[in-house]
């Protein structure tokens, strides 16, 4: 890189320096990203938080070190990001692989960490065997009743709470039509209702929540969820909390969030934040560069996120919860572009505007 500079001589220089400033100078400007220092903090976000602050994790992140020692140093509840899904649980009809949701519940307890059970029930983790068998209604029900019975009991007392169900409605508020549950029974929400007395039944104290994305952005879900919840209430079926997914934008309207999140809150439950991150790339540039205008921007999504949840009856603030801990893991690489930095930390570890962002929603 050129450096320009000025000098007691640099007068001398004078035709030379000028080609620099408007050549060189001009094209760093435009083509490296600017060196930010890491942002230095006193506090850690789990240490200010009256709530838990979680991180979704993998068992092979969990083995390095850097990955390791940053959940530790600033979160206190984890949420598994695939590995306590059903295809990964349930191996056959009577068989069950557990090795890596016990490696996630001892990690836990051994470093103080609560946990969070990531999802009994979703459309696209019904393992292949299970869909191949074509059950009707009733041999349906009770293989996944044993399932339910089965899993929430082996962890029952060391996961707080469990996603019992996951993503059951459309956009449009409709129930999801491609859904296996869907096809199989005329009922679909006694079904889930059903599912979340058995969950209750295998831990009574464990927290029952209905998990889903765009909640708070998309008044049609929300009103089907608040269906759903009034149902549940009337038949007497126990669910304790709400979980918005939160997958959200630094162009995302920061009234609507508020708004949103309130109005989320008004069934009572406990709210959960539980699936956070914040996209930077609008357009899905090839040629986006994560500016020091651009982290401020993120920092201060991060920042009016917090608050918003913050604003909450404190009896509701159930957790936050980021998809990740580090730029260098996330699934946003993959869904929406390569270049994207939707998360705390960056790809070395260090804390970005973001982490100083979310340290200030808290109150």
């Amino acid at each position: 890189m050129v450096h320009c500079l000025w000098g007691p001589m640099g007068w001398l220089f004078l035709p030379v320096w000028l080609f620099v400033l408007t050549t060189g100078c001009a094209k760093d400007e435009t083509t490296d990203p600017p060196v930010v220092p890491p942002v230095t903090l006193t506090k850690t976000i789990k240490g200010k938080a009256l709530f838990p602050i979680g991180a979704a994790v993998t068992v092979a992140h969990l083995k390095e070190s850097d990955f390791s020692a940053t959940l530790k140093g600033n979160f206190n509840q984890l949420s598994a990001e695939y590995e306590m899904k059903m295809s990964n649980i349930w191996t056959s009809a009577s068989a069950y692989s557990f090795s890596n949701t016990d490696y996630l519940v001892d990690y836990a307890q051994q470093n103080n960490l609560k946990v969070h059970g990531h999802t009994l029930l979703w459309y696209q983790s019904f393992p292949e065997w299970f869909i191949t068998a074509a059950y009707d209604s009733a041999n349906f029900e009770n293989s996944v009743k044993t399932y339910i019975l089965t899993v929430v009991s082996k962890y029952k007392g060391r996961i707080v709470s469990w996603d019992v169900a996951n993503e059951i409605f459309a956009d449009n508020g409709s129930l999801r039509v491609d859904a296996t549950v869907y096809k199989s029974f005329k009922d679909p929400i006694g079904f889930y209702g059903r599912c979340f007395k058995y969950a209750r039944s295998a831990d009574p104290d464990v927290k029952l929540f209905y998990n889903d994305y765009d909640q708070v952005l998309n008044g049609s879900k929300r009103n089907a969820v608040f269906n759903m919840i009034d149902r549940f209430k009337k038949e007497g079926y126990p669910i304790d909390g709400i979980g918005d997914q939160f997958h959200t934008t630094t162009w995302t309207n920061k009234t609507t969030i508020s708004s949103g999140l309130t109005d989320l809150a008004r069934k009572g439950l406990l709210i959960h934040i539980s699936e956070l991150d914040i996209r930077v790339n609008q357009d899905k540039s090839s040629s986006y560069v994560f500016t020091a205008a651009e982290m401020q921007k993120q920092a201060d999504m991060y920042a009016a996120v917090v608050a918003a949840f913050e604003s909450l009856p404190q009896s509701q603030k159930f957790a936050i919860t980021t998809w990740g801990v580090s730029d260098k893991y996330t699934w946003l690489t993959g869904w929406w572009h390569p270049l994207e930095y939707p998360l705390l930390f960056d790809k070395t570890y260090a804390k970005k505007k973001a982490y100083e962002g979310f340290l200030s929603g808290l109150k």
